[in-house]
């Protein structure tokens, strides 16, 4: 499905060593649907911007339910996520074949190793922090 393939993705090219955060694969998703949450998330990831919203889809959670189900993924004992071989292979061979998911891939190029683990933190502890106020 298009949001597996999505998953896999964002493992392969945001992640470091394939593996990604719920969090943030949930912040990334939504950061697909538009340019707009895509450059947010970019000046966030680089220290510019403010702290983008974030959207927790259930889709995103499903996908991941098949993607692990399919052998693309597997949960860590950290509870992130990391693309097996056969996810690896998968998100290499929608890039090579150059007409699928390219705004997705573009996008994801740009976004890359900006958005570490301890900036998704970051916003995790925002929330956290504010929750305690209110």
């Amino acid at each position: 499905s298009y949001k597996v393939s999505q998953l896999c993705l964002i493992m392969r090219l945001c992640g470091r060593g394939d593996v990604c955060s719920l969090v943030k694969l949930h912040m990334i998703s939504y950061a697909l649907i538009s340019r707009k949450n895509m450059k947010q998330l970019i000046e966030f990831a680089e220290g510019t911007g403010s702290m983008p919203i974030v959207r927790f889809d259930p889709s995103v959670n499903k996908a991941l339910m098949y993607a692990i189900a399919y052998g693309l993924v597997e949960q860590q004992q950290t509870a992130k996520y990391k693309l097996t071989n056969r996810g690896h292979q998968l998100a290499e061979q929608i890039k090579l074949a150059g007409d699928l998911m390219v705004i997705e891939i573009d996008n994801l190029n740009t976004l890359a190793k900006k958005l570490t683990e301890t900036k998704v933190n970051e916003i995790v502890e925002m929330w956290r922090t504010k929750d305690a106020e209110n």
